[in-house]
């Protein structure tokens, strides 16, 4: 901020000093030289400092090996992220289920693994349902193997 203020006041302070030497400089033959002189100086004085300003701005971009290094980390974060989501996607999907059945679950855990291609494979769900939903456990497990088609372990209470 403090070099766009200098620049400003440079530019400022130029502009009065050429016109005061334009009024105070005779008319005549030299005239159109002299205005071409102070044409160029008042080029200088703008440029000059940005010259400054730019040098002091490092235009270096991060090498492509910088990349490289970074790309494991990126790939795991990335894979963290993509589990988290699809845990958190089956969770709702199991609470909609659990809902329509108007079970509610105390807790909902999704087993799931990745393998070397960062392929997501689910190991099995487990829903933890209340003992007043005792009598359900049976309904609740049919009905979530067969709209989620994997292998769900309906646990009542803390057996």
């Amino acid at each position: 901020m403090s070099a766009i203020k200098s620049w400003s006041v440079t530019v400022c302070l130029v502009s009065v000093i050429c016109t005061i030497i334009e009024i105070l400089f005779p008319k005549g033959k030299m005239e159109k030289i002299f205005k071409v002189v102070l044409g160029v100086f008042m080029l200088c004085s703008l440029l000059v400092p940005l010259k400054k300003t730019l040098s002091n701005i490092n235009f270096d971009a991060k090498k492509p090996e910088n990349f490289i290094k970074d790309k494991g980390k990126l790939k795991s974060t990335t894979d963290d992220q993509i589990k988290i989501a699809a845990q958190n996607k089956l969770k709702r999907t199991v609470e909609k289920i659990l809902t329509a059945k108007g079970v509610k679950s105390e807790k909902i855990n999704v087993i799931m693994d990745t393998n070397q291609e960062s392929c997501i494979s689910i190991k099995k769900i487990e829903v933890f349902l209340s003992r007043g939903d005792e009598n359900k456990r049976d309904i609740v497990k049919s009905e979530l193997e067969k709209n989620l088609e994997l292998k769900i372990d309906v646990v009542v209470g803390s057996e």
